[in-house]
């Protein structure tokens, strides 16, 4: 087996390694991401794109003095990273940068309430003469520059969002491709589950390269050519059967032939009425005999397939001899034949007896199905790349059943096209010839007429010719 081969070529992979080679890349990968991360923010540090946490602080604590001291309180003694907010005594906002909500934040936070800081921000009070100058900053590194500053959160927070949209970048590259790999490594199993389920037993188990999945695998192989056997066998004894009850059918004619024989010649002799009645008795049951042999024969030939003669047929020929034996079997009805060429190729490469028979088991069904004096169609035409033969009835159509069934043997069941002559078996022979002419057979009810609506189609070879032959007759 291949699986076996590839086995003692490579050992294959267990899954857990797999899947922790993939954990461990994930984690250099994100070690390697949060050191560079502090790299980077380290040389921005370092180049003073971006001010210690701090800075303010430090800052503030040299201009401190000076804010005291100082008639007014002026942009320039206040730290670049800070904001402020000149109040009087009683709690009056005065100026600063504040806008009135911070404003009053900071009053209520600082004055009334004695703390100095809230969730991210610090808060400075610093006592003037008649005023109080509450000064905020912050612990965390800011940009160096303004226009980063009103844009861009702080560079931790940043840092920090980075680090997160990285990491759920890097998880999802990583699963991904995890994913692609175990579905590739998945193939043979998913290549080796269609086969089966398309019952192709002919095929070679192809190793994944991962352990688990070449266990399955090999389990599969296994139940694969157990099941190859079991059909091989089963085969082999069903083939048996048709050939045995074939040779019997063959066997049982003789006797039939010589009854038939010996009763012909009684009947021939003088006798009695009542002698008269027994021997027509025997003819008919003898009749009735070579009727359910004949049934049987055909199908044996069906089930084991009939043994194909293909040629070039000349179309012409083929078709008036069609149109010939259907009008024959017309003629106690007293039906009426609508009979249609068009589009046909010059030759056709099939067995001249097997198609004409599936055709004639077709018409022969549409008579029989067709009231007296009713219409048939036979229309054949040239359709893409087949020729397709086409027979409408003018009878009742076919249930909903019979379309789904019409084509199995002994199929019966639509009481309304049900004939005596025929035990089921008509339209199973024709489907049969038609599928061993690589073609199909199609059973519908006609939009037009009602009726039923049969059609052959069989493919043509490349390169044959068309040409136009038609006929309408009564």
């Amino acid at each position: 087996m291949a699986l076996r081969n590839n086995e003692h070529r490579r050992q294959p992979q267990k899954l857990r390694r797999l899947f922790t080679g993939y954990l461990a890349v994930f984690c250099l990968g994100t070690i390697l991401f949060v050191v560079s991360l502090f790299a980077i923010f380290d040389l921005l540090l370092t180049n003073s794109v971006i001010l210690p946490a701090n800075y303010g602080e430090v800052q503030l604590s040299v201009m401190k003095e000076k804010i005291a001291s100082s008639n007014t309180v002026t942009p320039d003694m206040i730290p670049e990273t800070c904001s402020y907010g000149v109040f009087t005594r009683q709690g009056r906002f005065v100026s600063g940068n504040f806008n009135k909500k911070d404003a009053a934040m900071a009053w209520d936070l600082t004055q009334k309430q004695g703390r100095d800081r809230d969730f991210i921000y610090y808060y400075l009070p610093i006592p003037r003469r008649n005023e109080i100058c509450i000064v905020r900053y912050t612990l965390l590194a800011q940009f160096s520059s303004p226009v980063l500053r009103q844009f861009l959160p702080s560079p931790e927070i940043l840092f920090e969002l980075v680090l997160g949209l990285g990491f759920l970048l890097e998880v999802f590259l990583l699963a991904s491709s995890f994913g692609r790999k175990l579905t590739k490594k998945l193939h043979s199993l998913e290549k080796a589950t269609e086969k089966i389920q398309n019952h192709d037993l002919n095929f070679s188990v192809e190793s994944s390269g991962i352990y688990e999945i070449d266990n399955v695998l090999y389990s599969i192989d296994k139940m694969k050519e157990a099941l190859k056997e079991s059909l091989q066998k089963q085969w082999d004894q069903e083939q048996t059967r048709r050939e045995q009850i074939s040779a019997l059918a063959h066997d049982i004619k003789t006797p039939i032939t010589i009854i038939r024989g010996n009763v012909d010649l009684l009947s021939e002799t003088n006798q009695t009425e009542e002698q008269k009645s027994y021997t027509g008795y025997i003819i008919d049951s003898a009749r009735q005999m070579e009727q359910y042999v004949r049934t049987l024969i055909e199908i044996s030939k069906a089930e084991m397939g009939f043994s194909l003669h293909k040629e070039i047929l000349d179309t012409g020929t083929f078709i008036t001899k069609i149109h010939k034996q259907i009008s024959a079997l017309m003629v106690v009805k007293r039906l009426s034949l609508d009979f249609k060429t068009r589009n046909l190729p010059q030759s056709l490469h099939a067995d001249s007896d097997l198609l004409q028979r599936a055709i004639l088991n077709i018409a022969a069904n549409a008579v029989d199905f067709s009231p007296q004096g009713g219409t048939i169609v036979f229309d054949v035409g040239f359709a893409g790349d087949t020729v397709q033969f086409c027979v409408v009835d003018s009878g009742n159509g076919f249930s909903e059943d019979a379309l789904k069934n019409a084509t199995q043997q002994f199929y019966m069941g639509d009481k309304s096209r049900s004939s005596k002559a025929h035990y089921g078996m008509g339209l199973f022979i024709a489907n049969s010839i038609a599928v061993q002419h690589k073609g199909r057979l199609l059973a519908e009810n006609s939009s037009e007429t009602g009726g039923g609506m049969v059609t052959i189609r069989i493919p043509i070879e490349s390169g044959e010719g068309k040409v136009t032959y038609s006929h309408h007759l009564r």
